[in-house]
């Protein structure tokens, strides 16, 4: 390397970090990704949540954040801080199965963390570490997309051409707390015992 050069490379991640190898399996594909409301140009993670269609072979991403600092509701409590890089997007309803509200905007200036300004207050509390999920309605009481298949590897959102994926169909030995984008709790009963987690 030459003197004085940098490189600013990010890593890959690999599926050793986040699962035992040996235990994956792989599902035949191609399998085409629904990239509406993708960022064209950004990288889908590693083991990212998608729900399958198994007779079109489709796949959408299943969108889910995790609230990094506790949140109380309260009628000028309009903030939700969450982890970097979740796929939430304006206009995107995010629920907790009793309560839920409507992204207005996302702020993603800060390094540490991103903030959902919602439309109106959450109407309950949301404990650090929650998971919320994407759902149907601004009442937050159905999850839009449940996860029953996995991405075996990092995909690009393009525009220029259809988006093939390589799907997991399963993995013992997942060291959840590693993985880039969260999975909520019902995520995992979609993901049946194909998928075991460890905390």
């Amino acid at each position: 390397m030459a003197a004085g050069t940098k490189y600013n490379l990010t890593p890959e991640y690999k599926p050793e970090e986040f699962y035992r190898v040996e235990t994956g399996i792989r599902k035949s594909g191609p399998w085409k990704l629904d990239i509406t409301n993708l960022v064209v140009g950004s990288t889908l993670p590693v083991f990212t949540p998608v729900q399958a269609d198994l007779k079109k072979r489709t796949l959408v991403p299943v969108r889910n954040v995790r609230v990094i600092e506790a949140y109380a509701t309260g009628e000028t409590a309009l903030s939700i801080k969450i982890a970097k890089d979740s796929l939430a997007y304006q206009g995107m309803f995010i629920g907790s199965g009793k309560k839920g509200a409507e992204v207005a905007s996302i702020d993603k200036s800060n390094k540490a963390y991103d903030v959902l300004t919602i439309k109106a207050a959450f109407g309950e509390n949301i404990a650090k570490d929650a998971v919320l999920f994407e759902a149907t309605a601004v009442g937050g009481t159905v999850k839009k997309n449940t996860a029953n298949f996995v991405l075996y590897d990092a995909k690009k959102v393009e525009s220029d051409g259809a988006v093939l994926c390589t799907l997991l169909m399963q993995a013992y030995e997942v060291k959840e707390g590693k993985l880039v984008l969260p999975i909520h709790e019902l995520d995992k009963v979609g993901l049946t015992s194909r998928f075991q987690f460890e905390y």
